[in-house]
């Protein structure tokens, strides 16, 4: 019989002590481990957007704030505002306060004998003023029609309201000097020419008024006859106001008489 030779198993020489450390390692003993996300160049969009972001909404905040205060005027832009639109509750109101504040003028100027006279001075201040509106402009309004000038009822009644209410301004801010120079002077005749300088200051400020916004509306390619005759129109009111204006001061004004009732 033949024999057979046994067979011996040999471990495999990664087993053995004196193995080499640098051999490889079988393809199924080694796992890969994934490596974390780099922060590389694709993040940085998305961090200078949320920067813009930031920075935007910081500066309007900021910018909110004087837009918010910028949108309220105050009460004297308010009141002197020109309007496109003409209103004729907004303009009558306008109106009546120039009337209140020129009344305060008259008022100072009535301080210097008191009693009646402080009533008399209230009224006769602003009378004038509407004397000037109620005969003036009027008739302005019809001449300037006449020279084929784009000017309504409306639009005068606008202009009208916002020049009382630029005299009104002007006599309300100088009626305490008009009262301490009033009741301080010494003659009648000082006192008196010191309260007329105050009312052609308020006079003539509203009469420019007037005519800057009625001649607003005037155009020069409509003609030279056209141009001329408004531009004559509004001369010739602006001096009719004025007469007017001082004949009714001085019928209704004792100060300008030297204080006689």
């Amino acid at each position: 019989m033949q024999a057979q030779a046994p067979c011996l198993l040999i471990p495999s020489s990664s087993t053995e002590p004196g193995t080499d450390a640098g051999a490889p390692e079988p393809a199924a003993s080694r796992v890969d481990t994934p490596a974390p996300p780099a922060a590389g160049p694709a993040a940085e969009p998305a961090v200078s957007a949320a920067a813009e972001r930031a920075t935007s909404a910081a500066a309007g905040a900021a910018a909110a704030e004087p837009a918010a205060r910028a949108g309220h005027p105050g009460w004297t832009a308010s009141l002197l505002a020109e309007r496109q639109a003409a209103d004729l509750r907004q303009d009558l109101a306008r109106f009546g306060v120039g009337v209140g504040l020129a009344a305060l003028y008259g008022l100072a100027l009535g301080a210097r004998q008191g009693g009646v006279s402080l009533v008399q001075h209230a009224a006769g201040v602003p009378a004038a003023m509407v004397a000037v509106a109620c005969l003036g402009v009027p008739a302005l309004t019809i001449v300037l029609t006449l020279f084929d000038a784009p000017l309504d009822p409306a639009r005068a009644l606008s202009a009208t309201a916002r020049a009382a209410a630029a005299t009104g301004l002007v006599l309300g801010g100088l009626a305490p000097a008009a009262a301490l120079f009033v009741v301080t002077s010494g003659a009648h005749e000082t006192a008196a020419i010191l309260g007329l300088i105050g009312l052609a200051v308020g006079g003539v400020i509203g009469v420019r008024v007037l005519l800057h916004d009625l001649g607003a509306v005037l155009r020069p390619d409509r003609g030279p006859l056209t141009w001329s005759g408004t531009t004559a129109a509004l001369l010739g009111f602006a001096g009719f106001a004025v007469a007017l204006a001082l004949r009714v001061w001085w019928g209704t004004l004792p100060i300008l008489r030297g204080g006689a009732l």
